[in-house]
């Protein structure tokens, strides 16, 4: 052995053995892993922005109004509720005995006792009694009139004596003033009230707060008993005479005193001071009733009852049963809300492995396998479930709307069987996020699972309003009849069988009129949600087919009107091809029709097939005339270059007036990959003849390709072929025919045209059987008249 010899790893000698790895070590080493990695990502990231989206870490709140439990609902954990009505109560009274304010206004008091010094200096001008004039009578009368009860000797002319020595000494009547204001202070400072300037409901009627007028900020509380004038006035004779003692000593003075403070109390009435204000009362109103603490109502953890058996849930009920939700969520730890996330990713991963198994091994596996494809499917049910999470409160209900408009766009795009299997796994991931019950789950997929398989081919603008129609009648139904089976109603009966109208205290459940009256209800919303769901439908058509690059029936029936720009031209510069499209359309149809493909589909696609030889017409057959051959001129090699290039001519014709990708694709796949034979066979006949030629290979004599990728392209193929080749025949009898198209069909299928299509040999046999219907229509044989020539 050589020094310079390198020793095999383990690996390697592993390798030398041939022996084949698994599977699936083998399509990871093969596979683009960075591509693999961003469709992994893009399922992770929809998986976790449903999961964010609907709140996957706390439950939901599944109740709803009207709804009848099946047993008592017990709290869950203690809590406590405001009474908003026993706190409302409280806050009524807080109002009523609230101290309102009122402004004190001095000036009448200062008026008041002007007054009273300009009637007693008018009484006291008289020299004396008898010498007073009319002015001076009256005024001195308002300090005394004498009457029958007075004392012997107490006349109004004595009187006015008393009055006119006691004031001798005070000719300015100034210390009279100064008792007087004295008297009057408290007055003054608290204010009078002859009555009560607002009603019970208004404040408290024992305190109230007076401030001086224009400082509200120094109001004081005052009890209305020291304010009223009929109070105010009987201290205020006692005061004065205790003020008058000072200055007027004598016992005459005393009785001077009770004549000006009879002249005071006489006229207060006319001179309140206090004034209700409305506007800060209410202020004090207000902060008195928001300062009052709610009044709280227990419910305590497996004891309280929330929501009674048999009952429809109210508003009050419905009001408890969110406030405990919403306090049991606040009271879930970390670990709580962790697992519930994790739960539920377990969940959606479920889900993803069931769809995801579904579409690669059975469906379409480039769904998976194409990064734009994927995107939409997982936008399209993540967006479903997150409207459908939404849509679900109490006040909408409407959260069928989102999976009908799902289900309708599914089956659209990816056909009933798939649609079924991604709706399922919809509902039932809404029915999880939302804590349903399995009634709501039951009424979603009868929905979904109507809609979809009503659904077929979209021929007219009405037939989404008829499959929602159909649809919405199963759905009530299903609501109904579920609701019925899982209520477990009961009517009482009496002895003899007859129905009674009172429940006896044995039974506590829902009654069967009342559960019915709420099912019938919730068919009606159900079914509405439903036909509203499909009206909006036929709106969003044209949007669903732009977005996810298909077509119905509607637009394909607009898109094969003989009006359109590119058939109209192809009829003017190329009419032969023109005329064989639509003959290869017409028998197409038909067979695709009898394999079960979308015959409609092959039609259009027909039409539009060679429309690359508008470029360049006259190199084809059809439309040549007079015996002339282009081709006569070229080598085979180049003449084979211009007939396979009317399909990449077609494919970017297409694109540039905007045609449908399954359009383009019966464009590129009508030929497939297959030879084009005339001139392969003459490119090799002067290839033997020239001693010094090259040989010939068949590979620069086929078509770029692709082969069919589906059913219809399949169909196209045969009948693009059969149509060119049943030209030749000289006499078109059904026989010829016959083994026209069955030579043709063996070799395409010899030549592995269908080898990526998935035609089965049953169903190439109807393709063919079709295929000589029409064609033997097509051709088929004249009674030929007595003179007329053959053609």
């Amino acid at each position: 052995m050589s020094g310079t010899s390198k020793q095999r790893t383990r690996q390697e000698r592993i390798d030398s053995l041939g022996i084949p790895k698994p599977r699936l070590i083998q399509w990871w080493q093969r596979s683009d892993k960075a591509d693999f990695s961003i469709r992994v990502g893009m399922a992770i990231l929809a998986a976790v922005l449903m999961l964010v989206l609907c709140h996957a870490w706390r439950p939901s709140f599944a109740y709803r109004k009207n709804a009848i439990p099946a047993r008592d609902i017990i709290t869950r954990v203690t809590f406590q509720v405001k009474d908003e009505l026993e706190t409302d109560a409280v806050r009524r009274q807080k109002r009523r005995e609230a101290p309102v304010l009122y402004r004190n206004r001095t000036k009448p008091l200062d008026q008041l006792r002007a007054v009273l010094k300009d009637q007693l200096f008018l009484a006291l001008g008289a020299q004396s009694f008898d010498q007073m004039n009319e002015d001076e009578r009256k005024a001195f009368a308002q300090f005394y009139e004498g009457d029958e009860t007075a004392e012997p000797g107490d006349t109004s002319a004595e009187r006015f004596a008393t009055l006119k020595s006691v004031l001798a000494d005070d000719p300015e009547l100034i210390k009279v003033d100064a008792a007087v204001g004295t008297a009057m202070e408290p007055m003054y400072k608290l204010g009078l009230l002859k009555a009560m300037q607002h009603t019970p409901d208004q404040g408290n009627q024992r305190m109230i707060m007076v401030y001086p007028a224009g400082q509200p900020d120094e109001a004081v509380p005052v009890e209305v008993s020291q304010v009223r004038i009929a109070q105010a006035s009987s201290n205020l004779q006692s005061l004065l005479q205790e003020y008058f003692r000072p200055s007027f000593g004598s016992e005459r003075g005393q009785v001077v005193a009770g004549m000006i403070s009879d002249w005071i109390v006489q006229r207060l009435p006319q001179y309140e001071t206090l004034q209700y204000d409305d506007e800060l009362s209410e202020r004090a109103r207000l902060d008195a009733a928001q300062n009052v603490e709610p009044v709280m109502t227990s419910y305590y953890s497996g004891d309280s009852k929330l929501a009674e058996a048999g009952k429809p849930l109210g508003l009050k009920e419905l009001a408890l049963l969110r406030v405990e939700g919403k306090e049991f969520v606040s009271r879930m730890g970390w670990r709580d809300k962790i697992a519930r996330f994790a739960a539920f990713s377990g969940m959606i991963a479920a889900l993803y492995l069931l769809c995801g198994a579904y579409i690669f091994f059975v469906e379409d596996r480039s769904l998976l396998q194409d990064q734009k494809k994927l995107a939409k499917l997982l936008a399209l049910i993540v967006t479903a479930v997150a409207l459908s999470f939404y849509a679900s409160r109490d006040e909408w209900r409407s959260e069928l709307i989102p999976l009908v408009l799902a289900s309708i766009i599914a089956a659209v795009v990816y056909g009933r069987e798939l649609a079924l299997l991604l709706m399922a796994a919809a509902c039932l991931s809404v029915t999880l996020f939302l804590s349903a019950e399995l009634s709501e789950l039951v009424m979603m997929l009868a929905a979904c699972t109507s809609c979809t398989l009503l659904l077929g081919r979209i021929r007219s603008r009405t037939h989404l309003l008829y499959v929602g129609t159909i649809s919405a009648v199963i759905t009530a139904a299903t609501v109904i009849g579920v609701g019925i089976v899982t209520s477990q109603t009961l009517s009482v009966v009496n002895a003899t069988g007859d129905i009674v109208g009172e429940v006896e205290s044995l039974y506590r459940g829902p009654q069967f009129d009342v559960v019915l009256w709420g099912l019938g209800r919730e068919a009606m919303w159900a079914g509405f949600c439903i036909v509203v769901s499909s009206a909006a439908m036929t709106g969003l058509l044209p949007l669903v087919e732009k977005a996810f690059r298909v077509q119905t029936d509607l637009s394909l029936l607009e898109l094969g009107d003989a009006s359109h720009p590119l058939l109209r031209r192809l009829a003017q510069r190329a009419p032969g091809t023109y005329n064989h499209s639509i003959n290869v359309a017409s028998i197409a149809e038909s067979a695709a029709d009898a394999i079960g493909a979308n015959g409609l589909l092959v039609r259009v696609g027909a039409y539009f097939h060679d429309i690359g030889k508008m470029f360049k017409p006259e190199y084809f057959i059809e439309n040549q005339s007079a015996g002339v051959n282009q081709h006569d001129s070229l080598q085979p090699a180049m003449s084979t270059l211009v007939i396979i290039a009317h399909v990449k001519d077609g494919a970017d014709l297409a694109r540039s007036h905007h045609l449908p990708e399954s359009i383009i694709d019966f464009i590129l796949q009508h030929h497939g990959t297959t030879l084009v034979e005339y001139f392969y066979r003459e490119a090799a006949r002067r290839s033997e003849e020239d001693p010094n030629g090259e040989s010939v290979s068949d590979k620069d004599f086929r078509y770029p390709g692709p082969k069919p990728q589906t059913l219809e392209a399949a169909v196209m193929m045969l009948a693009d072929t059969v149509e060119s080749a049943s030209r030749t025949l000289v006499d078109p009898t059904p026989s010829r025919i016959q083994g026209l198209v069955d030579a043709i069909a063996q070799k395409k299928m010899a030549d592995g045209q269908f080898d990526e299509c998935g035609l089965t040999f049953r169903q190439l046999d109807r393709i063919r059987t079709s295929l000589v219907k029409s064609l033997t229509a097509i051709y088929h044989a004249r009674v030929k008249y007595p003179g007329q020539q053959s053609a």
